[in-house]
C-alpha cells in the first residue's frame, strides 16, 4: 500500500480511509484485511461520508470483518439513505421486505423501493413489480 495513502488514513482523511479499506476488501496492494477495512469505513461514516456508511452496513449485515449485526447494517443503511445513497436506499427496500434487520414490512419496502427506482437504481423497479405481485 502507498505510504502517502495509510498516512492520511491514519489522519483520518475520509478519502484515504475509504480508498484504502477498499483496496484492503478486495486484496489490491496487500493480503484482505477485513477487519481493518471495517475501521477505515468506521472512520469516514463518523465523518459523514455516504459511502462509508454504506460499505459498513454491508459489512453488519453479512458479518465481514465484524460480527453479524442486522440492525446495526440497517442504521448505517438508513443513514447513508438520508444523505442521498440510492444504493442503500435500494438495501433497506430489501431489509425491510426480507424482514433482515428490520421487522418486515413490505410498505416500508415499498418505500424505499420507489425512493431508488426514483433515482435509476438498477433492480429497484423490478422490486416494487416484485413486491406489487405478492399483494
Amino acid at each position: 500500500m502507498s505510504e502517502e495513502l495509510e498516512k492520511a488514513a491514519a489522519a483520518g482523511d475520509p478519502g484515504a480511509c475509504m480508498h484504502l479499506a477498499k483496496r484492503l476488501m478486495r486484496g489490491r496492494g496487500g493480503p484482505r484485511n477485513y477487519e481493518r477495512a471495517v475501521l477505515l469505513f468506521d472512520v469516514a461514516a463518523r465523518a459523514g461520508d455516504a459511502d462509508a456508511l454504506y460499505q459498513l452496513g454491508k459489512c453488519y449485515l453479512k458479518g465481514i470483518g465484524c460480527p453479524r449485526d442486522p440492525s446495526g447494517g440497517v442504521s448505517c443503511f438508513e443513514q447513508a439513505a438520508r444523505l442521498g445513497h440510492s444504493g442503500a436506499m435500494q438495501r433497506l427496500g430489501e431489509c425491510f421486505e426480507n424482514g433482515n434487520g428490520a421487522p418486515k414490512s413490505l410498505e416500508l419496502a415499498a418505500w424505499w423501493y420507489r425512493k431508488a427506482a426514483a433515482l435509476a437504481v438498477p433492480g429497484a423497479f423490478d422490486a416494487l413489480l416484485r413486491l406489487a405481485r405478492r399483494r
